[in-house]
């Protein structure tokens, strides 16, 4: 193949050769490079787990009021969802506007006597969107996603009206649905206050921190029942402290 005169020879996938000569021996070096750049690793940030006891500190602050009332009690309740729900944040957000087929409404959300479903039309590991029911229990602690999602809706119909049960359930002072921007955002701002490095922690840190807790307290295939896994994957989200290692290893002298 000729491009501006020069010919390159073709490799797998159709991609031209960096290498203008078609000697076998410059195909094998081209492919060596090639090899070598796709397992260069991408220095990405590191996402540290937002724990229960991070949970707790961000709650508390939130309860002072730092943003407006509605806001405090917005934030608390999708933070203490996203936790206790295992959820990556796309999937109680929007990215740029609300869709009621795929985006989480108002009419997604059961409030029952100890618990509230919360029904994902859509997620990453569910691509047939055929949905699927996170059922949110009472905790009988200090910070409950049943607790902070009634005291959100309550706030919520009180500030706005005629609301349909089609609107995007969480939503900003607005009342445009919460976006993943303005959520991370406002996430990172709260963490700085409380003196974290904000940069390690986004939108997965829930999850992760969910996963993490989970670990070192219930059996593995709860862990994957909670946080949707169709597979051993789970496992990478788990954060493995270096004195729970410690512990392992004395117990193999033990």
């Amino acid at each position: 193949m000729y491009i501006c005169g020069i010919r390159y020879k073709y490799l797998e996938f159709g991609k031209p050769s960096i290498f203008s000569d078609g000697s076998d021996k410059l195909y094998r070096l081209d492919a060596l490079y090639r090899g070598i750049k796709k397992n260069e690793k991408k220095s990405t940030k590191p996402r540290l787990p937002i724990t229960f006891t991070i949970l707790k500190d961000i709650c508390q602050f939130l309860r002072k009021v730092y943003y407006t009332p509605y806001v405090d009690i917005l934030l608390e309740a999708a933070c203490v969802t996203a936790y206790f729900g295992f959820l990556r944040s796309g999937e109680f957000t929007v990215l740029h506007s609300f869709d009621s087929e795929c985006n989480v409404s108002i009419e997604d959300i059961r409030f029952l006597k100890d618990k509230v479903t919360f029904h994902l039309k859509a997620s990453k590991t569910d691509p047939f969107r055929e949905g699927v029911d996170i059922h949110l229990f009472a905790s009988g602690a200090s910070v409950c996603p049943v607790l902070s999602l009634e005291r959100y809706m309550e706030f919520r119909n009180r500030k706005f009206k005629d609301i349909k049960t089609q609107d995007a359930f969480f939503v900003m002072e607005n009342r445009k649905a919460l976006t993943r921007n303005y959520f991370i955002s406002s996430l990172k701002k709260i963490l700085a206050v409380l003196g974290y490095n904000s940069d390690l922690y986004n939108g997965h840190s829930f999850r992760i921190g969910a996963s993490t807790t989970a670990g070192s307290k219930i059996e593995d295939h709860l862990i994957q029942t909670l946080g949707r896994w169709s597979s051993q994957c789970y496992t990478r989200y788990i954060r493995t402290s270096l004195s729970t290692i410690q512990q392992a290893q004395q117990a193999l002298v033990e």
